[in-house]
């Protein structure tokens, strides 16, 4: 399963491209997202997800729900943008913020994929926290089995995040959850034990490491097995 991300311009239905007619960026992505949903993308086991709810079911019989988002908070003129006073995530029911929601993160997901990190989670950037708090008040509130992000290079890695009984919801800062990092055993599975409803196993998946030659992709990749409900 794949997701764009900011820098993805091409995927974006939103003209991004200065010089350019809307009638030519419109076959410009166009021309981008047929790669992504065309034979040779299948062939390759890739499955691109657009912004939404998405249901799989195993050949096991476990079914499963995904979340995928490719937005990011003050992207600028980079794809898939919002505001970071905007709230994309959560309905006008589920924020004090002004909502943008098209697609709001449902109750009884399990998984959640987006391309920016939840503020305070393995999103610090020279100590500063990067995160959307928009984006972490629907995790706390959905509290899926896992949130899969990128974004912030520096963040790569993983927790397991036990959220607070109290009323996070409403308000982030006391939903700033107690996180404890888990150790990636790649290229072997990471089993670890998520407890469905309160905890929430948060992997920054970012591959390309900041060095001293440029930008490489040196960070190992995470294989998680989850423990998947079987749903009729």
């Amino acid at each position: 399963m794949v997701i764009a991300g900011n820098h993805d311009i091409s995927l974006d239905p939103t003209p991004r491209v200065e010089n350019m007619s809307d009638e030519e960026y419109a076959k410009y992505h166009s021309a981008a997202f047929k790669i992504m949903t065309g034979p040779t993308a299948k062939a390759a086991g890739i499955t691109y997800l657009q912004e939404g709810t998405h249901t799989f079911t195993l050949n096991s019989g476990a079914t499963f729900t995904v979340y995928a988002s490719p937005y990011t908070a003050g992207s600028g003129g980079w794809a898939f943008p919002y505001e970071t006073f905007q709230d994309r995530f959560n309905d006008t029911k589920q924020t004090n913020r002004i909502s943008i929601a098209t697609n709001p993160i449902p109750s009884g997901v399990d998984i959640v994929m987006t391309h920016g990190p939840p503020h305070s989670i393995l999103d610090q950037v020279d100590g500063q926290h990067l995160g959307c708090p928009h984006l972490l008040r629907a995790v706390s509130r959905t509290r899926p089995l896992m949130h899969c992000f990128g974004h912030i290079h520096e963040g790569h890695g993983a927790n397991i995040v036990s959220w607070k009984p109290d009323g996070s919801v409403k308000d982030p800062s006391s939903a700033t959850p107690l996180e404890t990092e888990q150790i990636n055993e790649y290229p072997d599975d990471n089993k670890w034990t998520i407890k469905p409803g309160q905890q929430t196993l948060m992997v920054n998946a970012a591959i390309m490491m900041n060095t001293s030659r440029g930008m490489k992709p040196n960070y190992k990749p995470f294989i998680v097995a989850l423990n998947l409900p079987r749903r009729r």
